[in-house]
């Protein structure tokens, strides 16, 4: 476990912003948006494991034929971006956790490969472009109780915002790399 890291892709979100349709799922340049990062994370050596945090059956699907990837369901997605990183943590004990959103298809192994590099005990690693933060981010075990205490409604920037100094910012490789299709607008402008 000494320098382990596991992949948490978080794919539960209620997707609220396109409607009925799960984003996850929408066609975005010949196969569903979720697969992206489903693909890019099986190219990459996560020693303590990936783990596909989903609530829905069909976005499920989507990595029945990566046996690299473990597939845990979320009951409770209405609790928002906190249950998915809970049942990411209780998953796995490991150094540290890289959490992927799964709306960012351009997002590129050499991002992530900065990430992984520059990993630190006691740190967080977040992406950002010219200034601007994105995602992943990679948290240490040291960060793991206040994670698994954030309350329903809370996200992981909860914790970076009370422990600035323990960021560790690297340079995304483009600004597209840290785009990432939460509406209608995003979806139509980067197809």
């Amino acid at each position: 476990m000494a320098d382990s890291v596991a992949a948490i892709l978080m794919a539960s979100g209620l997707s609220k912003r396109f409607g009925e349709r799960n984003k996850l799922l929408i066609p975005f340049k010949g196969k569903a948006l979720a697969r992206y990062t489903l693909e890019l994370v099986v190219k990459i050596n996560f020693s303590a494991g990936i783990f596909f945090i989903c609530s829905s059956n069909d976005v499920a699907l989507l990595a029945q034929d990566f046996e690299d990837v473990k597939v845990i369901r979320n009951s409770a997605p209405e609790k928002g971006r906190q249950e998915s990183v809970r049942l990411g943590l209780k998953a796995v004990d490991a150094a540290y956790y890289l959490f992927f959103s799964c709306d960012q298809p351009f997002l590129d192994a050499i991002t992530v490969q900065r990430i992984l590099d520059t990993r630190r005990q006691g740190c967080i690693v977040e992406p950002g472009y010219q200034g601007k933060p994105g995602n992943p981010c990679l948290f240490s075990a040291a960060f793991r109780e206040e994670l698994l205490s954030l309350k329903e409604g809370e996200a992981p920037r909860i914790i970076k915002a009370r422990h600035p100094g323990s960021i560790i910012n690297i340079e995304a490789s483009s600004s597209l790399a840290l785009e990432d299709i939460d509406d209608e607008e995003t979806l139509e402008r980067l197809s």
